[in-house]
């Protein structure tokens, strides 16, 4: 029985949409879903199962029924546009920074499970850059990056903008290789340490930034401990930060939680940028996602399918951390019900 068009969600609106235009790949309707894994599985699944989407050559298509569905709705084709505003701005803002970064970035450390590590590709690194230049927050401006294996620090430290730039992070290797890039530069002014989030800052940091930027784990837990890091290293009233919240790993209610929990520590949330930032996943993980798919896939990735919404927040009130001291976190930290994609 087909179901009426009236009563689908919004995630199996959206899926639609991103059909009508072209046939997709599981990983593009993975990103054009903008939900929790288990969401986008559903509602793939469902528009399986009333014949509204078929899948063809290791893709979907759009049927005929949903054909008819987006004509009775007086929905027109909008498809998955390939076009970065943002990006152009950023390349235009910043000439020839994002080669510089690329060729400086292309000996990194891989990728490390065992931190919960993946990459943004190097066009967000540039986005990120602008987007803080644009607000105020990077220009003459202390800078924190807490966990850093995306190397925006180095590409901050290119544009030549921060007076101050440092790193923390878990990895030594992203440590080491910051600290040898900067040395080898004459950078003066960039700094990284090895440091667990779990201990408390040190305190020749406390008070000390304008900015931070952290991309932290998906779990509330893990989030609100990097962001309550951040917020103790910022100066006071004025301070600004980012970070990321994923689609995939985080639902609206868990949304809800961090954004709940952002405005009680003090901050006003200024922007919320959806889909902003693209990762590379390492295959190995891309194909814990394949297997959830409604029907096999074969084919890798073709689209950077893994993304999430970068937040900047400001401080308008005394800030007040979560946690404060040292945070006796276990494996709850890395992972919860969202983060481990249970099976729908």
């Amino acid at each position: 029985m087909v179901v009426a068009a009236r009563d689908m969600d919004r995630i199996q609106w959206r899926l639609l949409c991103a059909l009508s235009h072209s046939p997709l790949s599981y990983w593009g309707l993975l990103r054009a879903a903008r939900a929790q894994t288990r969401e986008a599985i559903q509602a793939m699944t469902r528009l399986l199962e009333h014949g509204y989407i078929a899948a063809r050559d290791d893709g979907f298509v759009l049927t005929d029924t949903g054909q008819k569905a987006m004509r009775t709705m007086a929905a027109r084709p909008v498809g998955v546009s390939t076009v970065d505003p943002a990006l152009d701005i950023a390349r235009a803002a910043l000439p020839g920074l994002l080669e510089a970064f690329e060729q400086l970035a292309g000996h990194r450390p891989g990728p490390s499970a065992q931190y919960d590590q993946g990459h943004v590709t190097p066009e967000t690194v540039i986005k990120r850059l602008w987007l803080m230049a644009s607000r105020g927050d990077l220009a003459g401006r202390r800078v924190l990056l807490l966990g850093d294996d995306d190397l925006t620090s180095l590409a901050a430290a290119l544009s030549g903008l921060p007076a101050r730039i440092v790193v923390l992070d878990v990895d030594p290797r992203i440590v080491r290789f910051v600290q040898s890039v900067a040395e080898k530069q004459g950078w003066r002014h960039v700094e990284a340490r090895v440091y667990d989030v779990r201990e408390k800052l040190p305190g020749d940091l406390r008070g000390s930034f304008d900015t931070f930027f952290t991309d932290p784990i998906d779990t509330v837990p893990g989030l609100l401990l990097f962001l309550s890091r951040c917020t103790e290293a910022l100066r006071g009233v004025g301070g600004a930060g980012y970070f990321g919240l994923s689609y995939l790993e985080a639902s609206g209610v868990k949304w809800r939680r961090v954004q709940r929990a952002v405005i009680d520590m003090g901050y006003t949330i200024t922007d919320v940028l959806p889909g902003f930032q693209s990762y590379r996943l390492d295959p190995a993980v891309a194909r814990e996602w394949a297997d959830l798919s409604p029907v096999p896939v074969v084919s890798p990735p073709d689209t950077a399918f893994y993304t999430s919404a970068l937040h900047r927040v400001e401080l308008v009130g005394a800030p007040q951390p979560v946690y404060t001291g040292r945070a006796d976190f276990g494996p709850e930290m890395y992972a919860d019900e969202e983060f481990t994609q249970p099976e729908p």
